[in-house]
């Protein structure tokens, strides 16, 4: 085989690769949201120096954190909506890819700490959703 002929092969195996991991990334995105707010968002632990960037969910009465980027479908972090706090929010102190904008909100869950940074329009989304009455709640109220 000439070298030429390698080099397209190579060249297609990598083109075909690179597809494969978009599609691979759009599929997982429409699983994820299945239906589902789903909001792009950073997340940083109590302590830590930096955030990890992810997709944000709400399901039903648990909100959800899943990585970026990955195989799993299933979220990394959840948090149910009647123990979790959020403060006030500030200008983010990063400039993070994707989220030039972002809010920084200190959040508590239980004895957990952790900030998000987020878009300000999902933060509005957020806080809607965490305010209102939990699905089942109070129904019945005259």
């Amino acid at each position: 085989m000439s070298p030429l002929v390698t080099a397209e092969i190579v060249a297609g195996a990598l083109v075909l690769l690179a597809l494969s991991v978009l599609a691979f990334i759009f599929i997982r995105r429409r699983i994820l949201a299945s239906g589902s707010p789903l909001m792009l968002c950073a997340l940083r632990s109590h302590g830590a120096n930096g955030y990890r960037l992810g997709l944000l969910r709400i399901a039903g009465d648990r909100l959800e954190w899943f990585t970026l980027v990955g195989p799993s479908l299933r979220p990394k972090r959840a948090w149910d909506r009647v123990r979790l706090e959020l403060e006030a929010p500030g200008a983010a102190h990063e400039v993070l890819a994707g989220l030039p904008d972002a809010v920084e909100v200190t959040c508590h869950y239980g004895t957990d700490r952790f900030q998000l940074a987020l878009a300000p329009a999902a933060y509005t989304g957020i806080r809607s959703w965490l305010e209102s009455a939990p699905p089942g709640f109070n129904v019945n109220v005259a």
